[in-house]
Formats: C-alpha cells, sequence, structure tokens
C-alpha cells in the first residue's frame, strides 16, 4: 500500500485486512510504503507495526514523493509472499473482494488478475477524464489490458521483473504489459470515499497522460510520421504545380512561387515534430542519467 495522506483510513484498512486474511487462513504480511506523503500517516504505520507486530507489517519510508508506482515498485523489493496484492489507501478497495481476485488467478493461474469496476465511485470529473484515458489508452498502448486498475494480484516472481526496468517515467501496468501477456480481471465493488480527499488533480492526471504516451506508446510518432508523409506528397506535388505554372505561364506575382514552396515543404509540421522528438530525447536523457525510482530512508522489517 503506497501510503501518502492515509492517517484517517490506515487503521481500519489494516483492521479489515488482518480480518480477511485471518478468516481465509492465508499467511500474510502488510507493506507500507510512505511516499514523503504527511508525517501523521507515518506515526500511524508505526503504531500499526508496534501493535500488529514486526513480523506482520513492514514499513518503508521513502525520502521524498517519488509517485504511487514508484512506491509500488520498492514494496515489491520487500515482499516475501508468493502473491503481492496491491490497493489504495483510501478504503475504495474492498478487502473482501481479495478472495475474488484468488479465485480468478487459480482458475486462470493468471500472472496478473485486476479487479475491475462496474461503476467507479470518484468525482465525475475524474471519471469522466479517466475514461477518455483509458480509450486514448486502448489506442496507444494495444497491449495494455482493457480493464487494468490499482486493485490487483500478481506472482512475485512476475513483480520482480519489474524492479529491473529503468525507464524515465514508471507506469506499473505499462511495465506488466512488457513481462506478461497472462492477465484476467474480475469484477470487483468499488466504495465511495467516506474519508478525506484524492491527492489526484486534473493537472496531474494530464501529465500522467502524457508521461504515459510519450514514454509507452509509439502512437505520437506514428502518427506524426503518417501525417508528415501525407502532408510531403500533397504540398510536392502542389509546388511543382506552382513552379511549372512560374515557368511555363509567370503569371504569379514576383514572390509567391518561392514563398509557396517554402511554406509547402511543411515548416511547421517540422517544428512540430521537432516538439515531439524533444519530449523523446528529454526522457531518453533522463533514463541515461539512470535517475532512481526511489530511494529508502528508513526501513523497518
Amino acid at each position: 500500500m503506497p501510503v501518502f495522506q492515509g492517517q484517517d483510513t490506515l487503521r481500519p484498512l489494516a483492521e479489515k485486512l488482518q480480518e480477511f486474511f485471518v478468516k481465509a487462513g492465508y499467511s500474510y504480511e502488510l507493506i507500507f510504503v510512505h511516499d514523503g506523503g504527511q508525517a501523521a500517516a507515518w506515526d500511524v504505520v508505526l503504531q500499526l507495526r508496534q501493535e500488529f507486530g514486526p513480523a506482520c507489517v513492514k514499513a518503508i519510508r521513502l525520502s521524498r514523493n517519488f509517485g504511487q508506482h514508484n512506491a509500488l515498485l520498492c514494496g515489491f523489493g520487500h515482499a516475501s509472499g508468493q502473491f503481492i496484492v496491491t490497493l489504495d489507501e483510501d478504503l475504495q478497495h474492498s478487502p473482501s473482494d481479495i478472495h475474488l481476485l484468488v479465485q480468478r488467478q487459480v482458475a486462470g493461474n493468471f500472472d496478473v488478475v485486476y479487479g475491475c469496476y462496474e461503476s467507479r465511485q470518484h468525482a465525475s470529473w475524474r471519471n469522466l477524464t479517466s475514461g477518455l484515458l483509458r480509450r486514448m489508452l486502448r489506442l496507444g498502448i494495444p497491449e495494455l489490458h482493457a480493464n487494468y486498475s490499482a486493485f490487483r494480484l500478481l506472482k512475485t516472481s512476475v513483480a520482480r521483473h519489474c524492479l529491473t526496468m529503468r525507464n524515465s517515467y514508471t507506469f506499473l501496468d505499462g511495465y506488466l504489459t512488457w513481462v506478461t501477456s497472462n492477465v484476467g480481471s474480475i469484477q470487483v465493488t468499488h466504495q465511495p470515499r467516506t474519508i478525506g480527499r484524492s491527492s489526484y488533480t486534473l493537472g496531474r492526471l494530464i501529465r500522467h497522460s502524457i508521461n504515459i504516451f510519450v514514454t509507452f506508446s509509439d502512437l505520437p510518432v506514428r502518427m506524426l510520421s503518417y501525417a508528415s508523409l501525407v502532408v510531403f506528397i500533397l504540398t510536392t506535388l502542389y509546388s511543382g504545380y506552382i513552379l511549372l505554372r512560374k515557368l511555363f505561364f509567370n503569371d504569379l506575382l514576383p514572390g509567391f512561387a518561392s514563398l509557396i514552396i517554402a511554406i509547402g515543404f511543411g515548416v511547421g509540421l517540422l517544428l512540430l515534430g521537432m516538439g515531439i522528438l524533444g519530449e523523446y530525447i528529454h526522457r531518453i536523457n533522463l533514463k541515461t542519467t539512470r535517475r532512481p525510482d526511489f530511494i529508502e530512508a528508513e526501513t523497518l522489517e
């Protein structure tokens, strides 16, 4: 569980998880990764570790906010079980639904099982933007499972492969598409948020979407390539027509032919292409610097 501002939800979530695992008879551990959030949330994690015992609760505090997906990767490195379940801290994922993920995994021996929702209990603007992002990702990343979500069950052996990746932007579900295609899903409940508010803003969601597309999809480059080819053919034909008209009829205004030919080769499109390529070069630069996905400031196991 990535922890950012869950000081009011972590205790009831931990108690529900403990109740589920004890009742189901599974051995388990709770791994809390404090992702540079509020200090009060870290205090609650330490209290839970003291009450539940060090054998049950692992606590990792990152040196700053690295993002939800990087926090999950950090937790993967400390997991000792055969399977890992990821869920949010806000109680919108029901611990009792874990048995549905387990049943689905057993039925199909899947490497990853996503919990999908009939309806998402987010704010209307977030449901709208999330829906648009999912439609775009179906085009940009066809391998991505249509029902991907933050509520997942995955084999620890699969999760370990994600730790070896060093990318300019971490998108865990994108990583999983590179690791395996043996992915399933099952419908689970999505609870309305009753405490606190989401830390995701519209600006963050937009930046998240742009980073995913530029890092994990070649759709922008393909679209630019196709558009460039079409524009190049059309403008070349038109420029040829202007040049022939200038040579044979000479009925154009002085300078018109040279201006049309210069514009016809798509100066504006070249500038757009330079902008998109600049985004890729920027991310290549970030990757070559081998910037860490996370830094552990304190680890309690």
